[in-house]
């Protein structure tokens, strides 16, 4: 029996919501311990800003998996029947503004409570509403993109070439990793006053380097086959998305061998960066000498995601083409 909406919604909240909670407890949690569990006016801002990537990232791929669900019909929708999203909805649901004006508004959340009470307390009450408001914002934006579903419709693709596609995600990652690491530059492990070519501060680079590829890796593990789908009935994506994967991509060397590799040649790129740099005598923020070293695990991590949804991709193709041939079938009966 087909659930309806509102039965499967019930169902689903539960888990979105444990994932929000385990999301968000990962990120802020790393970041107010880089802060030494302080809060002020500009980690109030920091933290809006993390909560909106989180958001944004959240609702970006919400809509395609939506039409994915209604073209397949394994959830009845009938609530929906009549109601329409208006202007002002549709322009609202967009994940860019909707991701801005709840980071403005959890911004001036924390802000308030900052006037009335210490750091100490807004923190546990800042942990507590950050998933249940994100939450909240993401009911009242899935509801609008399945009634958007039935009054859009795409004329052109928006996605041309998945290696774009992983390049936004990454820039995403990239976006929320480094707001997360701010404070550390006023940790000692971090200082560069003693020059960049100093033992410790390339051994807690390489351990950050590490840390921040395996958050990045983590949040890949789901298979975006679906939402491939839904982007391809939606006609934002064709099937020339994503060509043939080259072959240094397509490897069979084990995923642990490449990990190896990679940290072999991540401790090499950070010492030669560093001695690079201390020889030149170039001042450079922290943030440049973290990006400076992350790039080798940004390499990876691209040609890693791409592999991955090279493959969702090609399943998704199936998919599609079965789909099709299931309804040239139903049509003759």
């Amino acid at each position: 029996m087909i659930p309806d909406y509102l039965t499967f919604i019930r169902h689903q909240d539960k888990k979105i919501l444990l994932l929000l909670c385990a999301i968000i407890y990962l990120l802020l949690g790393l970041y107010w311990k880089n802060a030494a569990f302080n809060l002020t006016s500009q980690d109030a801002m920091i933290t809006s800003a993390i909560l909106a990537l989180v958001m944004f990232h959240f609702i970006w791929e919400l809509k395609a998996y939506w039409a994915y669900k209604c073209v397949i019909k394994n959830i009845d929708l009938s609530f929906f029947i009549g109601k329409k999203a208006g202007r002002l909805e549709r322009a609202l649901s967009r994940p860019a503004i909707a991701s801005l004006l709840s980071g403005t508004l959890f911004w001036l959340i924390t802000q308030a409570a900052l006037l009335f009470f210490t750091p100490e307390r807004v923190l546990p009450f800042l942990a507590a509403l950050s998933p249940l408001f994100l939450f909240g914002v993401f009911r009242c934006i899935r509801s609008s993109y399945i009634k958007l579903i039935g009054q859009e419709a795409n004329e052109t693709v928006q996605f041309k070439h998945l290696h774009r596609y992983v390049a936004r995600y990454l820039l995403i990652s990239l976006g929320v990793s480094l707001l997360t690491i701010v404070p550390l530059k006023n940790q000692p492990e971090f200082s560069l006053e003693q020059g960049v070519f100093f033992a410790p501060l390339m051994v807690a680079m390489l351990l950050l380097c590490a840390i921040v590829l395996a958050m990045s890796l983590l949040f890949v593990r789901l298979s975006r086959r679906y939402i491939f789908l839904g982007r391809l009935f939606m006609r934002e994506i064709d099937f020339y998305f994503a060509s043939s994967l080259p072959r240094f991509i397509n490897t069979g060397t084990p995923f642990w061998l490449r990990l190896l590799s990679l940290l072999v040649i991540e401790a090499l790129w950070i010492a030669v960066i560093s001695l690079l740099l201390d020889f030149s005598g170039v001042a450079i923020f922290f943030e440049a000498y973290f990006l400076l070293c992350l790039l080798p695990c940004l390499a990876f991590s691209f040609l890693h995601i791409y592999r991955l949804w090279h493959n969702d991709f090609l399943m998704a193709c199936d998919m599609c083409f079965r789909w099709d041939e299931i309804n040239k079938q139903s049509q003759l009966w």
